[in-house]
Order: structure tokens, then sequence, then C-alpha cells
């Protein structure tokens, strides 16, 4: 490493502040990145205003827009710039990361930084999710389809303005690269694979029978049963809705077979879950956890069975997925994006033969009837998280990336 670097981070909502995926790989990388020596400036926004507009969390200096000031993009924009100018007064920035295009787009328009690398950390595309989240919405009327049709473009014209703009694309997984390249089919822009990673110190199985048993009866679950997690944000892509229907044909087969499915994790299908829980009398065999803190998170994983992840469309990592291996938890998972590859290379079993509530089910069946083929895995599945997922490995490749990115600009 030639010098530590001064790194501006964007991203929209990060993690501590937020619970997702996304936000949780770029403060793992922030924060390991701070520890290496590096000097590292995010700029994101409040999802709520008890937050404080300066802090340092593990060495990264966190600068909050207030969240009223997000909510259009001309504000944001203003307030944006002045955390830009406030940032490049004190060092210049050798490195913009970005993580988020709305972010991205409002903070590459700054003449501050018109001569810095970027690069963009496609998480997945804004477009896409846009589309699947409009899904949801109750859209009617020509002028709202007008100005629906109106945003999808603006948001693709804003990503597409980032990937022009950037250095290098950083993506997670193979997966994720071919759906890149497929909705951004410029075969000039550089691009790496880094796969997120998990903390196998933090997420590890229980040391014993007798730690889970303690650790069920601290979150008020039941003994002796069966306990199913989920962790998931609650949107339409994550296939909660297919996954609760599935529980309910899983008992209506086997009403005598007795487990707890927990879904944890918060979002805008919060009541819709709750309904359709009520509405197939599931009340004691499915909980909605609500979001649970990165402190008991990975004690919900050393209390439970098997850990079920089932998404109807865009994977590009799965974090959760590799936090569940890192506990040494089988998994069964939908055959859709970078989860078909992470299980699939494990054992073939521990993926669904789709994403429809039958096919759910099935496997779902075939574990309660079986879960000794399953728990046989779990040493194999906590082999291949501490080899595969490493976040140390992640972020020196990042580390150098970044490095070898500065040299070439001043040279």
């Amino acid at each position: 490493m030639d010098k530590n670097l001064n790194i501006l981070s964007l991203q929209y909502y990060s993690y501590p502040d937020a619970i997702g995926g996304a936000w949780k790989v770029t403060f793992e990388l922030n924060s390991r990145l701070a520890k290496k020596g590096h000097s590292i400036h995010l700029i994101t926004c409040k999802p709520s205003e008890d937050l404080p507009d300066e802090e340092s969390i593990e060495g990264v200096a966190y600068h909050r827009i207030a969240s009223a000031s997000a909510k259009n993009a001309w504000s944001l924009a203003c307030r944006l710039w002045g955390k830009i100018t406030t940032v490049c007064k004190g060092k210049s920035v050798d490195i913009v990361h970005i993580h988020n295009p709305l972010t991205g787009f409002l903070a590459l328009l700054h003449p501050a930084l018109w001569k810095i690398p970027v690069v963009y950390h496609f998480h997945s595309a804004w477009f896409d999710e846009e589309k699947i989240n409009r899904r949801g919405d109750k859209y009617s009327g020509y002028f709202k389809k007008v100005r629906g049709i109106v945003l999808l473009l603006a948001i693709r014209s804003m990503e597409w303005f980032c990937f022009f703009r950037a250095n290098q694309i950083l993506l997670l997984s193979t997966y994720s690269l071919r759906r890149f390249r497929r909705y951004f089919p410029f075969y000039g822009t550089q691009t790496k694979i880094i796969s997120g990673g998990v903390d196998v110190e933090e997420f590890r199985p229980a040391t014993n029978m007798r730690e889970r048993e303690t650790l069920r009866d601290k979150f008020s679950l039941p003994q002796g049963i069966l306990i199913l997690l989920t962790v998931r944000r609650l949107h339409y892509r994550m296939g909660l809705e297919n996954l609760i229907q599935a529980l309910a044909i899983v008992g209506e087969k086997e009403p005598d077979i007795k487990f707890l499915s927990l879904i944890a994790g918060g979002g805008p299908l919060q009541e819709t879950l709750s309904q359709q829980i009520a509405d197939l009398n599931l009340q004691n065999k499915v909980r909605l956890t609500g979001v649970i803190s990165q402190d008991d998170l990975p004690k919900y994983y050393r209390c439970a069975d098997l850990f079920i992840l089932p998404t109807t469309m865009i994977e590009g990592f799965g974090l959760s997925t590799a936090e569940a291996l890192a506990s040494g938890l089988p998994v069964l998972g939908t055959p859709v994006g970078a989860t078909q590859n992470i299980l699939g290379s494990i054992n073939p079993r521990m993926l669904f033969e789709g994403i429809e509530p039958n096919a759910l089910a099935e496997g779902i069946l075939d574990y309660l009837k079986n879960p000794k083929n399953f728990s046989d895995l779990s040493t194999l599945c906590r082999e291949r998280a501490t080899s595969l997922y490493s976040w140390d490995s992640a972020v020196d490749q990042t580390e150098e990336l970044f490095c070898k990115m500065t040299r070439s600009a001043k040279s």
C-alpha cells in the first residue's frame, strides 16, 4: 500500500442506521478499510431524524442528510453538495466509492469530483427494483402511468450516467455481472467481482445444545420443535408471501409435524404478511419478529434448525445466506440469481425446485420429514462460508484496487 487513502463513500441509507444487505456490505467495507488506516467519509441519508448530522462509527465519518431534505432531488442535491464541499476542504479525495445511483449521480455533478477516480458498487439495478416495487402499488389512470414511465426512464439515465463515469464496476457475484451486462451492454467498462463476506467469529454455530436452549428461552422460542428462520426485508421480490402460502400447504399435508417459522425483518409488506398469516390460521406456526438487532441476529441463527431463502427474483449475493452458512445452518433457497450457485455447489438438495408455493412446500416437507439428512451438512456449510466469504479477502482486494486506481490517476 502506497499511502492511506481519503475515500468518499456514497450510499442512500447505511448500516447501522438501517438494516439491509447492501447497507451492511457498505458498512463492512468502510469500517474495515478504516481499520487499515484509510480515511473514510460516508455521506448518507437519515431514515429517522433522531440521528446526529455528524458521527464517527468504527472509524468512519458519517455525514448524514436530514430525511426531509432527501425526499426530493433538488433538496437532496443541495445538501449533498454541501457535504461534499465540506469533505473536500479538509483533504483532497482520492477515490469516490458509489453504492447508490441517486446519491452517486447527484454527487458526480459536483465540480470537485470531476477528475477523481470513481468506483461503482453494483448491488442491483435500481431500475429493476423500482419496477418490482411498483407491482405492489395501486396505480391507475393515464397520468399516473405516464409518470411511472418517466420515472423509470430517469432512473435508467441516472444509473447509466454513473456507469459511464465509473472507472471500475464492482460486483458481488457472476450472476450480478451477467445481469449488469444485460442492463448496461457497453463492454468497455472495467468490471471486477469481489464477493460479499461474513464475520465468521460473530456468526458461528452454537457450541452445544445448552447454548441453543438458553437462547431459545431468552427469545421466548419453544424447545423441542424445529425452528425455520428467514431474514429478509419485507419487500415484494423476497418471496415471503409464497413462503407463507407454502407453510400453509405443509400444515395441511402434515398437521402432526410441529415447527415454528420465524420471518425477521421490516418493510412495506408488514401488514400484508400479518393479514395473510391470520387468514391462513398460521399464528401458531409463523411469527413475524420485526427487525432483529445486530447483537441478537447471530443468536437467532444459533437457535434455528434451518434457514429459508424464498426469493423470487434478483438475488445478487444474499448476505443472509452467508450468515446462515457461517452459523452452520443448512439453507433451503430458491434457484434464483447467485443462490443457485452458492447452494448448488454445496449440495443440490439445498435448492427448491422452483419459486412457487408448492415447490417451497415440497422442499420444506422433505426437510421436516428428514432433518438429519440436512443437519449432516452443518459442518460443510460452515467450512464453505469460512473459506469463500471472508471480509478480510474482500477488503484486501478492494484496497488493492483503490491503490492501483489512485496510482494510475497520478501517473
